[in-house]
């Protein structure tokens, strides 16, 4: 094999993933991870023009199209789910995007980081995103959403290094499982693990 032909092979072989998420925090984050972990694989986050999940979802697609190996959605539940016919609909979409890989948070992507300070599974209810920031400025005491607040706090790395991403991972994971066995009882969750596992499966 020529040299070309082996870098077209290299650039072939590379994996990429893009992940979709409705705002600005899922957008950072995911762009800190990129930076601060400096993966082999691609990494490009995205945001959609409109927060709304029929936008999410265009975008994903997109991205599909565009050839990316997984594409994942970031999708905060607390609207969602307080609504029957945005409920029925979400269900609807994931039912016909079976190569998009949805990652719920319920309430809310904020839920995640708190997850990096849990020291187990918890059944507690958060309603919306105010209360997981009350829990979560706890430990990060400046937190707020706002693009003040990125360009000053890496959030990636501030949960890496002072919370504990691997137990979140788990604890992730455990919550899920929680969550669909007792739905009623677990109703504050996230799947982030799922994006995690990608990870860990392209690096082996």
């Amino acid at each position: 094999m020529n040299t070309i032909s082996m870098r077209q092979g290299n650039r072939k072989a590379r994996k990429s993933i893009a992940i979709i998420g409705e705002g600005l925090t899922e957008y950072r984050y995911v762009d800190d991870l990129r930076t601060t972990e400096r993966y082999r694989f691609s990494l490009v986050p995205g945001i959609p023009k409109h927060s709304d999940i029929d936008d999410i979802v265009r975008l994903a697609i997109n991205r599909m199209n565009a050839g990316y190996d997984y594409v994942l959605c970031l999708i905060d539940m607390d609207v969602i789910e307080g609504n029957h016919d945005k409920m029925e609909h979400y269900r609807t979409l994931k039912r016909d995007n079976p190569k998009i890989i949805f990652v719920e948070s319920n309430p809310c992507t904020e839920y995640w980081f708190l997850m990096h300070y849990m020291p187990a599974p918890s059944s507690k209810e958060y309603a919306d995103y105010n209360a997981v920031a009350q829990e979560l400025k706890k430990h990060i005491p400046n937190y707020d959403k706002t693009e003040s607040f990125f360009n000053k706090t890496h959030i990636y790395r501030e949960l890496k290094e002072k919370g504990d991403m691997e137990k979140a991972i788990e604890l992730s994971r455990e919550l899920d499982l929680l969550h669909e066995r007792e739905p009623e009882v677990y109703k504050s969750y996230t799947q982030m693990y799922k994006l995690f596992d990608i990870i860990k499966e392209i690096t082996k």
